[in-house]
């Protein structure tokens, strides 16, 4: 039986006077695929909720799945995707200048995937790395391509063998893994505990205010503990004995901010961008539980939007199929309540979901030459934070039409 618990109190500051704003029923675990289509129906379903800390301004789910259901082993392969393939290498290069890494230098990568982003850093450059990730899967397939791999969750107990063993790290990278995190405050402890005295840890993750503003609730499943503004994670440095010296922006999964992070007491100074996003989020809301009451309402809307033009297009004798067994689509689907007798497959490219089952509705995972062979009228993209790459990648085959869910209803000819 899985494991889940009611988070009583906010993750970051220990606030208990939380307000929840978004409730999406309740859900199947978003990657946990099955084997056949009956148990993909009947999986377990968990409460799917969203609140907001007044103290600290984070916003958390409100129940926790054990990560070790989650997380041991992981069916998203980030090398798969050229998009982020591209955003690994620009990062790499960039880092290796910015920090003058070399042969002597130590790269850690949190939560590596399958080594996606330390293959660029190889390819730059040779200076020492390690992938720390706690999917036995993704481990071998990072050190079948020669990135040494631990396949641990990274927390203070872990970092402190990790730098008995390797040493301490002049840059540490973790991408999409902080909002993965129950156990936020062990985390940023081994951050400190193994950062040199003047590095760098690079922090990236989807941005709350674009999941607020573009109305991308399906980027709210389990794996996502956490929706992050810049506020909770300055709250946090400041706590920790850290500092964010620099932010940008990316438009990589629908809006992601890159923090730069240092010791407090690091050489480094503190760029105007910093105080740039605090500012902003004050003055666009962000820092106040009214703005994010009635989104509810918003997404309820868009929800109800996509699952009555597609059922439309359906029963207007229309084939649809689905492209991308991401998460998010996961979520997507199983709001508006789509199932096989709407959807008739999702075409995949990542061959531990080839011949799965989709969590919650039951629709086979095929491989994409599904499309070729058996092309439908329609072609829902999922994973909607790539539909351009998307988009042309299936042009070279396929002539119809594609439907973009987020953040409004879209018919692309």
């Amino acid at each position: 039986m899985n494991k889940s618990y009611r988070k009583s109190e906010c993750r970051v500051c220990g606030n208990v006077e939380t307000e929840t704003y978004l409730d999406l029923g309740l859900m199947p675990l978003a990657n946990n695929l099955e084997d056949t289509s009956r148990y993909a129906e009947n999986a377990h379903r968990y409460p799917l909720e969203v609140e907001f800390c007044g103290t600290c301004k984070l916003s958390q789910l409100t129940h926790v799945v054990d990560p070790e259901v989650l997380f041991r082993y992981y069916t998203y392969r980030s090398s798969i995707n050229g998009g982020y393939r591209d955003h690994c290498k620009k990062m790499a290069v960039s880092l290796v200048e910015e920090n003058v890494l070399n042969g002597k230098s130590f790269v850690i990568d949190i939560a590596g995937n399958d080594g996606a982003l330390l293959r660029e850093f190889n390819d730059v450059t040779n200076c020492k790395s390690l992938n720390v990730d706690p999917a036995i899967n993704l481990c071998k397939i990072a050190e079948d391509a020669g990135i040494t791999s631990i396949p641990v969750f990274w927390n203070y107990e872990n970092s402190n063998q990790i730098k008995e063993t390797y040493g301490k790290a002049d840059v540490i990278t973790s991408t999409n893994v902080f909002a993965h995190v129950d156990d936020i405050q062990g985390f940023i402890k081994g951050i400190k505990n193994v950062l040199k005295d003047n590095g760098t840890w690079v922090l990236e993750f989807p941005y709350l205010v674009d999941l607020i503003e573009r109305n991308e609730f399906d980027t709210v499943y389990f794996e996502h503990m956490s929706y992050l503004g810049i506020h909770p994670v300055n709250y946090l440095c400041q706590k920790t004995g850290l500092k964010i010296y620099d932010i940008q922006k990316f438009s990589i999964h629908g809006g992601t901010v890159r923090l730069k992070i240092t010791h407090e007491n690091s050489e480094i100074e503190v760029k105007d961008s910093v105080k740039k996003y605090l500012n902003d989020e004050i003055e666009k809301g962000f820092t106040t539980p009214e703005r994010y009451r009635g989104w509810s309402s918003i997404v309820n809307s868009v929800i109800s939007e996509f699952s009555e033009s597609v059922r439309t297009l359906k029963s207007n004798g229309n084939k649809i199929a689905g492209f991308a067994a991401s998460a998010k689509g996961n979520t997507l689907l199983n709001s508006a309540e789509i199932d096989s007798s709407i959807i008739d497959y999702i075409a995949d490219e990542t061959p531990e979901k080839i011949g799965k089952f989709s969590p919650g509705t039951g629709i086979p995972i095929v491989h994409i030459d599904r499309l070729r062979i058996n092309p439908p009228d329609y072609i829902v993209i999922l994973s909607w934070n790539f539909k351009q790459e998307i988009i042309e990648k299936l042009r070279r085959f396929y002539d119809g039409k594609f439907i973009i869910p987020i953040p409004h209803f879209q018919i692309i000819e």
